[in-house]
């Protein structure tokens, strides 16, 4: 007993040092079996290898049922005998079993396996056996109505394993819930129900198909079975096209396309009217020739099939034609002279809409429709058109005058006033427009003692009235001649008709000549002052005035009488040289001549209202004189001083450039001015 139980041990030792020294060599599959499909009575392999299989371990073979040992190494088993066999290159670990006229018994899970691997692989095989034929479609084939419902059922027997149905239309499956399919009493008999609840006219014509499918497309096809419906359904008209729009005179088709189950007969109308007789209405097809303003409108095609409702369609033609101005106005209109506001409105027709629009006879102004005169006077009446216009077409207008009528109205309702000096004339303008023309104009005179006298058409001593027709009415003028300072006052012109009257103020004032005189020197002689006092400024602040002293000046007495002014041959000549002519002063210090400084020529002479005829000369650039050289005696003129403190230049040549005004200058010695001194300038 101890040496068995020692055996025992020993061989579990064994067993295990060799599961060890087995991993440790590495068996391993190199081809794994894998699942396989085969139609019933064909022969299918399942493949099996294995690496690093010790020569002492044998590959076994189990498959269905309850995985029964199917072989060992190349050896079958007795019950497999005759239809399974192993084949393959054994030396290389190949043991591929092979299933010879495959069964129904034949499908199952298949294990290749050895003992020196430490997990197993297996394979599913399936057999397959086809369906004798297609599946049948049962239920109501026959025509429906859209709107009815239908049931069909799909039925499949036979077939391993049983097919999985689907239902189709055309190309698109049906989403069926869970319960639609059941299986048949009959064994391997299996049924799909379809329910449409609601047939549409998209229905008809469908083809409904069952699909029987074993899953297996590499070796059996789907079996399918296919159903068309006939759907009959009401008319569906569609009118192409929707719309037109054409030009006046156009001609066109228009086509009226029916869908409907069966087909429909077909009609047309024009909406609210007839047919217009150039309507050419063949079936389907409505023509319209030279169509006219009065053809446009909505035209309706009508299809009926017996089944309804009727089918209708709608074709709207617009017709495009030129402006078109209803009478709707006379060619003269008389409107009431005040009114608040006054209205014309004018009415056109055309395709487009035209544009309607007022414009005053000779102008580019347009105004508004309808035309709105607001307030009414005479300088709105005139000649109107009404202007219509669309894209595409030319414009048409139709003219009215506008005829103002009522009361006479003075233009310029103002106070006028007119001022005059005594002894001239003055002359006042009434201007009326009026519609009949006044019946007369009269004008009053109130003078400044209050008293009132009335003038009309004619002379009255030195008031002179006449009237002058105008192309809005009458123009009266009253013209006062020499007047005189008692004809001042208030004058008043007035104008009647039929309908009212209207009246102008005018003052008249007439001032004494002698104290326009006095106020005409006045205001010349501030103006000139100012002018005068602006010009010494502006001349200072340029220092065009010389204000030299020279030390070396010789002292005169201012006592003594100064020189006479030069005579016109020394004052505004000419320069024979071709110089401008100047002004020069002469200095007595020195005996020179200088430049006196130039006027402004900006600004115009005559601007203060006294005339300078000197100035219009061109004086001589101040910067003809060179300023900054030293002051020396002029050779051709010398200062000829006298005992009496006179002193008069001495010119021994008469070169043009002394042509001028001189200045006589005199002037204490510079070192012994006592304060306050004062300089005497002579010219």
């Amino acid at each position: 007993m101890p040496v068995a139980t020692d055996l025992v041990v020993f061989a579990v030792f064994f067993v295990l040092a060799l599961s060890v020294v087995l991993k440790v060599d590495g068996a391993s599959y190199r081809e794994r079996p894998k699942s396989a499909d085969v139609l019933k009575g064909d022969t299918v392999t399942l493949h099996c290898a294995i690496d690093g299989l010790p020569p002492s371990e044998m590959v076994q073979w189990y498959g269905p049922p309850d995985m029964r040992h199917i072989s060992s190494g190349n050896v079958i088993a007795k019950r497999f005998k005759g239809r399974y066999r192993i084949l393959g290159d054994t030396t290389r670990g190949e043991h591929n079993l092979q299933i010879l006229r495959a069964a129904n018994s034949d499908e199952g899970d298949y294990r290749c396996s050895t003992l020196s691997l430490d997990e197993t692989a297996e394979a599913t095989l399936a057999v397959v056996v086809p369906l004798s034929g297609p599946p049948d479609i049962i239920g109501d084939t026959a025509p429906r109505k859209a709107g009815q419902g239908l049931m069909l059922t799909c039925t499949s027997v036979g077939g391993r394993p049983p097919p999985r149905l689907t239902w189709y239309n055309g190309t698109r499956p049906y989403k069926l819930p869970d319960d639609a399919f059941k299986e048949g009493i009959n064994k391997g008999e299996v049924m799909l129900n379809l329910v449409i609840p609601y047939l549409t006219k998209w229905d008809n014509g469908a083809n409904l198909s069952c699909k029987a499918n074993q899953g297996f497309p590499s070796l059996v096809k789907a079996r399918t079975a296919v159903k068309v419906l006939n759907v009959r359904y009401p008319p569906t008209v569609t009118v192409t096209p929707k719309s037109s729009r054409v030009m006046e005179g156009e001609s066109l088709n228009v086509t009226c396309h029916v869908d409907s189950n069966p087909p429909a007969d077909v009609d047309w109308r024009k909406v609210g009217h007839a047919l217009p007789f150039r309507v050419d209405n063949r079936g389907q097809v409505l023509h319209l020739d030279r169509v006219s303003s009065s053809d446009a409108g909505i035209y309706q095609c009508i299809a009926e099939n017996g089944i309804p409702p009727v089918g209708y369609g709608t074709f709207t033609l617009e017709v495009l034609f030129t402006p078109r101005i209803r009478q709707t106005f006379d060619t003269k209109v008389s409107v009431l002279y005040g009114q608040d506001g006054f209205s014309l409105e004018c009415v056109a027709e055309g395709n487009p809409r035209p544009q309607v629009r007022w414009r005053r006879q000779n102008t580019e102004l347009y105004m508004g429709n309808p035309l709105v005169l607001s307030p009414v006077n005479y300088d709105v009446e005139g000649k109107y058109a009404c202007v219509a216009s669309s894209p595409g077409f030319a414009s048409v207008d139709k003219e009215t005058f506008i005829d103002v009528v009522g009361r006479p109205e003075v233009r310029d309702s103002s106070l006028s006033t007119l001022t005059i000096v005594e002894g001239g004339d003055a002359t006042l303008i009434c201007e009326v427009a009026s519609d009949p023309v006044p019946d007369g104009i009269t004008w009053f005179w109130r003078d400044s003692n209050g008293k009132e006298t009335i003038y009309t058409a004619g002379i009255t001593e030195h008031v002179a009235v006449r009237e002058e027709r105008t192309s809005k009415g009458v123009k009266s003028l009253l013209t006062v001649s020499t007047a005189a300072l008692d004809q001042a006052g208030n004058y008043m012109c007035r104008a009647s008709n039929m309908f009212g009257s209207d009246q102008k103020d005018f003052r008249l004032e007439v001032q004494d000549s002698h104290l326009t005189l006095i106020i005409v020197i006045a205001v010349t002689t501030v103006v000139s002052l100012l002018a005068v006092i602006v010009g010494v400024c502006i001349v200072k602040k340029k220092g065009w005035i010389s204000d030299d002293r020279d030390s070396e000046t010789s002292s005169v007495s201012v006592s003594r009488p100064v020189p006479p002014v030069p005579g016109p041959d020394m004052v505004d000549r000419e320069e024979r040289d071709g110089k401008p002519e100047g002004l020069y002063e002469y200095d007595v210090n020195n005996g020179t001549l200088k430049p006196r400084p130039p006027p402004r020529l900006d600004k115009d002479p005559y601007s203060i209202g006294l005339s300078y005829p000197r100035l219009v000369n061109v004086l001589p650039s101040y910067a003809t004189v060179e300023r900054d050289q030293p002051k020396s005696p002029d050779p051709d003129l010398q200062p000829r001083p006298s005992g009496d403190g006179e002193c008069a230049p001495t010119i021994t040549e008469l070169p043009p450039r002394h042509s001028g005004l001189f200045e006589c200058k005199a002037a204490d010695n510079p070192s012994q001015r006592p304060p306050g001194y004062n300089e005497i300038h002579a010219f």
